[in-house]
């Protein structure tokens, strides 16, 4: 089976598959994540889900903890390990990193 990042994301913000009241705002996260991932360096290959596929689902799910709800108390905290995964990512590096 194919993974799907909305739903695995999904499941590890704590949101059962059946909720779907908060479907349009993850999704709308998950592209604005894969966006600053690739502004931020990230290779191709990782924000596309072609390497690294585990650290893809980490990183877009704290970027979705950070900004998601009305709560903003956990922000902060979430966006530190949010930026600490990006720079990870960007030292492991990708195929689109052959020159």
């Amino acid at each position: 089976m194919t993974p799907n990042l909305f739903d695995e994301v999904k499941a590890r913000c704590g949101i059962a598959a059946g909720v779907t009241v908060y479907d349009g705002e993850i999704m709308s996260y998950l592209e604005d994540c894969k966006e600053d991932l690739r502004a931020s360096g990230v290779p191709e290959g990782i924000t596309a889900g072609r390497e690294h596929y585990p650290q893809l689902v980490t990183a877009v799910s704290l970027y979705v903890r950070a900004y998601m709800g009305n709560d903003r108390s956990d922000t902060e905290k979430y966006l530190d390990l949010y930026r600490k995964k990006v720079f990870r990512m960007r030292l492991e590096g990708g195929e689109d990193d052959v020159g």
